[in-house]
């Protein structure tokens, strides 16, 4: 997990050219802005890194968020055959299909899927 905290940090730092500069538009500076714009743009971008990695991993790896649909269109539902646009559930509490066969559903195929998962004690919405 700490080389990937490592590489988070270096991607933030990667938008340092693009913060100095407005820094320095905002002040009044030259267009590339001075020192001491780089080295504000830089801190400010290590704090936030150091600050977001934690919140942006509570945001993409928590199920407390909710579940998490895939929706396709110009499906072929896996149950009726009908063509049009497709419906799976991929993950909520206390289900998870990120691995294995995508099965899209119709929105009629899904709604009685959605009635079986939930009978089977399976939280689908939060």
């Amino acid at each position: 997990m700490w080389q990937r905290y490592g590489i988070y940090l270096i991607r933030w730092q990667l938008s340092t050219p693009i913060l100095a500069p407005i820094i320095a538009m905002v002040k009044h500076s030259p267009i590339w802005g001075m020192t001491s714009d780089w080295v504000g743009a830089g801190i400010a971008n290590l704090v936030g890194g150091l600050i977001f990695f934690w919140v942006d991993r509570f945001i993409f790896t928590t199920d407390r968020l909710g579940s998490v649909w895939h929706i396709r269109e110009n499906n072929v539902c896996v149950d009726c055959g009908k063509v049009g646009r497709g419906y799976r559930l991929v993950k909520s509490a206390n289900y998870n299909k990120t691995t294995g066969k995508s099965e899209y559903r119709c929105e009629e195929c899904s709604i009685k899927k959605a009635k079986e998962l939930k009978a089977k004690g399976v939280e689908l919405y939060k």
